[in-house]
């Protein structure tokens, strides 16, 4: 048997695997799909296939969920509502941390930068989510739940919508009734009524970008998600930022994509994993 530790990014469209091993420079990556149906036993049960079927040992599980996490269990999660209540993995005792996804990207960005950064995080996949670092220090919220920046209210000629409802990939799934395999061929082929869909929906992430940094004055912002390889998009929410920042403030702050938005997530909670394994007592800020 391999020893190792594990990051799992659960997500409202996949499930991310990745083991490091003891002795292997390379990790172990297993990404399957999930749905808003997704249950913890199904979760639970493809966790059990990757360690068996590569007879890993992990010393400490990292697991990252798109949602509110409380005392070590998922307080409300809208977009796979079946994990609502759930401790995370049962099986075999492993001991496990589990974290909001965000954050454990935040883990992830942080390690790679100066001491005492001032950063703000923001994923846009299925919804929209952030988190945020003050001087080295996780900005938590009086319950540990700050960074739910896909909840800002925004005035349309429709009402108060959410950021989310505005700028999420759901979103954009929703407007455009194209699954987002036909959004990105539409766009491809220039349908001018998808463009102009995923263009208003960068804006949209646009401005939540410039609200983080005129609130937050942070040196450093970074991005990911899926939503933002729609082509036009991250060029429009970078734009609509730009244009509503604080000129001074933006240009206090490095702006700018995950270099590995695929696996940012999943790496982050591995992090986790191994500081927990370590006894790190930094890690307690994250969950």
């Amino acid at each position: 048997m391999t020893h190792s530790t594990i990051g799992i990014d659960i997500g409202g469209t996949k499930l991310l695997m990745v083991a490091q091993r003891t002795g292997h420079d390379e990790p172990l990556i297993r990404r399957l799909a999930t749905g808003a149906a997704t249950t913890p036993d199904e979760i639970e049960a493809a966790i059990q296939r990757f360690l068996a079927e590569h007879q890993l040992t992990p010393s400490y599980v990292g697991v990252a969920v798109p949602g509110l996490v409380k005392e070590g269990h998922v307080t409300v999660c809208d977009v796979l509502p079946k994990l609502n209540g759930w401790r995370g993995p049962a099986a075999n005792g492993t001991p496990h941390i589990l974290v909001n996804d965000i954050r454990s990207a935040l883990a992830e960005e942080a390690a790679g930068l100066a001491e005492s950064p001032t950063v703000a995080v923001l994923l846009c996949g299925t919804a929209v989510g952030s988190a945020y670092l003050h001087q080295g220090r996780v900005v938590r919220g009086s319950r540990g739940w700050a960074g739910e920046i896909g909840y800002m209210p925004v005035p349309t000629p429709q009402g108060i919508l959410r950021l989310d409802e505005l700028a999420g990939g759901a979103a954009i799934v929703r407007a455009t009734g194209l699954s987002p395999a036909q959004v990105h061929a539409a766009l491809a082929a220039g349908d001018s009524s998808v463009r102009d869909i995923v263009d208003a929906a960068g804006e949209s992430f646009g401005l939540a970008m410039a609200t983080l940094v005129n609130i937050l004055n942070p040196d450093t912002l970074r991005a990911a998600g899926g939503t933002l390889g729609y082509p036009g998009y991250w060029d429009a929410a970078l734009a609509t930022a730009r244009t509503h920042s604080l000129p001074e403030l933006w240009d206090a702050c490095a702006v700018d994509r995950i270099n590995d938005p695929e696996l940012v997530v999943a790496r982050g909670a591995l992090r986790l994993a191994a500081a927990a394994a370590d006894g790190e007592t930094w890690v307690r800020q994250y969950v």
